[in-house]
């Protein structure tokens, strides 16, 4: 060939693959997929992996009514809602739920909806019931956006993880799409933990650390995420001590919380 030719074939070759890709990017973009609220950073020294890496849709099919954490850090995690939502007409989302949020029952709230996995679950929630609240299922591994369910409108005074972060395997796109729909300056993300989880769905990253380095971790998912400020650790479960007494069964399951506030920002 001609290297004129060739240049000219090189060229439009070129051309091609650049419209191409930017029909990709432009498509993604207007997918139901594309969050709206990109993440500032992506934390790289993360293992995402999974000992089971069936779909979550699959494992969670059937529900699964029971409680997993103890009294105690039932008890520790209504204290931290007590101190950080708001003492009335609070508008709640409760993302990675079940049929109990663990709400304070006397914190009037004016609506609590509930996202999670599985729809039978989320039916029987009580707090979800009494507020007349909306109830949101999507696999926020498949798709880690809460576009098409939630509107841009920024309502929600409070959202709240309880013993679901470890699964997330783009916590910092789910971080950010929350403090998209977060009021901005009064607005609490709350993330809850303990020792306890379905190992074969955790994240291998999440596996490997002790209880103080998974909540610096949630720490780091919400500076990465952007949009928040006065991100502090709750509870005494990161110290040695607490673990080995809670593996002993002197105490209750260790208590972890991070309250990440949403800053002012747009």
């Amino acid at each position: 060939m001609p290297s004129s030719v060739a240049l000219r074939f090189n060229a439009v070759a070129l051309l091609l693959a650049l419209l191409n890709t930017a029909s990709i990017v432009v498509n993604a973009l207007s997918s139901p997929k594309a969050i709206r609220r990109q993440p500032i950073g992506r934390i790289t020294s993360l293992d995402r992996s999974k000992l089971d890496s069936t779909t979550d849709t699959k494992f969670y099919r059937n529900p699964n009514l029971v409680t997993h954490t103890d009294d105690t850090f039932i008890q520790r995690l209504e204290d931290v809602y007590r101190e950080h939502l708001p003492s009335e007409n609070g508008v709640i989302l409760d993302i990675m739920s079940s049929h109990v949020s663990h709400l304070p029952s006397d914190v009037p709230l004016q609506r609590v909806d509930v996202h999670g996995m599985n729809a039978q679950e989320l039916e029987r929630n009580p707090a979800r019931n009494a507020t007349g609240g909306n109830l949101y299922v999507r696999d926020l591994n498949d798709n880690p956006s809460f576009v098409g369910l939630i509107d841009d409108n920024q309502e929600y005074d409070a959202v709240l993880c309880c013993v679901g972060v470890q699964y997330l395997e783009e916590p910092e796109a789910v971080f950010a799409e929350v403090g998209r729909i977060l009021k901005p300056d009064t607005g609490v993300l709350i993330v809850s933990f303990t020792n306890r989880f379905f190992y074969q769905k955790a994240l291998q990253g999440w596996i490997d650390r002790g209880m103080q380095e998974r909540a610096r971790l949630v720490q780091d998912y919400s500076r990465a995420a952007g949009g928040f400020d006065s991100v502090q650790v709750v509870g005494d479960g990161t110290s040695v001590w607490n673990q080995l007494a809670s593996l002993g069964g002197f105490v209750g399951d260790p208590f972890v919380a991070v309250v990440a506030k949403r800053n002012n920002e747009p």
